[in-house]
């Protein structure tokens, strides 16, 4: 009896970890693509240094409030003008293209 206990406890952990795996892996996608898209109205050649700037922005800066609120600036700097609305709309449809990612 004790021992199915562990087992079920230990199980529930190994899918926790595996589900935050998950997310963290789908995130990472999504802000990948949302750093293709910025990186191409606002002029930077960088496309992977810009999104290492978009990943630090989603550690650093609370998740995707963080991430979005980077956009935005750097949409601003670069004189274009992108909604909040519009770059969360982006994130929503880059999320649903990660999650179909392999």
């Amino acid at each position: 009896m004790m021992a199915d206990l562990g087992d079920r406890k230990k199980a529930m952990e190994d899918q926790y970890f595996q589900d935050a795996e998950r997310s963290i892996k789908l995130k990472s996608r999504m802000d990948r693509l949302l750093a293709q898209w910025i990186a191409g109205l606002i002029g930077r050649d960088d496309v992977a240094g810009y999104g290492a700037e978009i990943t630090d922005a989603r550690f650093k800066g609370g998740g995707d409030a963080g991430v979005l609120s980077k956009a935005i600036s750097d949409l601003q700097a670069a004189g274009q003008n992108v909604s909040e609305q519009d770059v969360a709309a982006k994130m929503s449809e880059f999320l649903v293209e990660a999650a179909g990612q392999p």
